[in-house]
């Protein structure tokens, strides 16, 4: 706590008993006001750390655990800017808002499917650490359960495909996970988690032949070619992302390293969110960016309580601007209706 020297109205101050000198505003007989004074080194540092010390407890847990895999770099620094508690709850609500499929519901559907994807990871994907902190933990925190996984617990005897150049070799556990779509992403997705430590942590990797136990050993776990004496193995290795030996798809292979690469940094960015903030979506939307729909609006104000007032908003369409399609005998016109609602304040 830092004190000053009051001035008390009627009451003289003795110049000999201040033991702070006055500043050439007091000498002036100016009143300096306590909240626009300079501040000295450590008080800016004790500020600073007070402020950092404020994320804490369970919004701590929530930014660095809970929301990690799903949190945007926007609404993180968003999120540490907050200087208070009942800031920091209304950005959780507004966060899981925003990304509930469902907003008419009472509970929200995103929110409880994420929490239980994070206890299934902990459950299976534990390996010296929390499952939600590995790879395969990431992915399905993210993206879900996957339509189906390849599992190779124990690796041994393994009989690459013609895309990862024949033959027969031995391979660290791994699992490969397809999906049939991601949003964003795309349709037909392998993922590839490879247990190269044997400890049961299968780290996600976009070089294929990461999986090969015997790729750095000589003459052992020859592709097809290499065993016909075509090509020699140390060929793999003078460059490329993936030393997988050369084989019938080996131009489409080094074509779509850089595919493999883009793919990678979509698969552990944050998800997109699926209701994004409305002025966002109003000035970027293209369906926004045509010319105004013709329609009459009115609205009606019904009093329920001293404190509550319904206000029913009508809108009224022309069926001439509108486009019908009609199939079976049925016409159909269909209108997608954005509503903005704000305080006084702008909120």
């Amino acid at each position: 706590m830092v004190c000053g020297l009051a001035m008390v109205p009627g009451r003289g101050v003795n110049a000999q008993q201040a033991s702070t000198p006055a500043t050439s505003t007091q000498q002036q007989g100016q009143e300096v006001d306590p909240l626009k004074r300079e501040r000295s080194d450590k008080e800016k540092f004790d500020s600073q750390k007070a402020v950092r010390q404020e994320l804490k407890g369970a919004y701590k847990t929530w930014l660095n655990q809970d929301v990690i895999w799903i949190i945007t770099d926007e609404e993180t620094k968003a999120f540490k800017s907050l200087s208070n508690d009942e800031e920091r709850d209304a950005f959780i609500e507004n966060f899981w808002l925003r990304r509930n499929p469902n907003p008419d519901s009472p509970e929200n559907e995103f929110r409880e499917e994420h929490y239980r994807r994070i206890a299934y990871s902990n459950e299976h994907f534990a390996a010296g650490k929390p499952g939600w902190r590995t790879d395969r933990g990431h992915i399905y925190i993210s993206f879900g359960k996957p339509d189906s996984i390849d599992s190779h617990p124990s690796g041994g005897a393994y009989q690459r495909p013609s895309e990862e150049g024949g033959g027969e070799t031995s391979t660290f556990p791994f699992e490969t996970w397809h999906y049939r779509y991601l949003e964003g992403i795309g349709e037909n997705i392998d993922l590839e988690f490879v247990d190269s430590c044997q400890c049961g942590d299968y780290h996600y990797t976009i070089d294929r032949s990461e999986k090969d136990a015997l790729k750095m050993v000589p003459g052992a776990g020859l592709t097809q070619s290499e065993e016909m004496g075509q090509t020699k193995k140390a060929d793999r290795f003078k460059g490329g992302m993936e030393a997988l030996g050369a084989g019938p798809m080996t131009s489409q292979n080094q074509s779509k390293q850089f595919d493999r690469i883009d793919m990678a940094a979509k698969l552990f960015a944050p998800p997109p969110i699926k209701f994004t903030d409305l002025d966002a979506y109003i000035s970027e939307h293209k369906i926004l960016s045509g010319p105004n729909f013709p329609f009459d609006v009115r609205t009606d104000f019904v009093k329920v309580t001293d404190s509550t007032v319904l206000v029913p908003i009508t809108v009224q369409l022309r069926n001439r601007d509108i486009t019908f399609v009609t199939k079976d005998g049925v016409s159909k016109g269909f209108v997608n209706i954005l509503v903005k609602v704000t305080t006084l304040t702008t909120r």
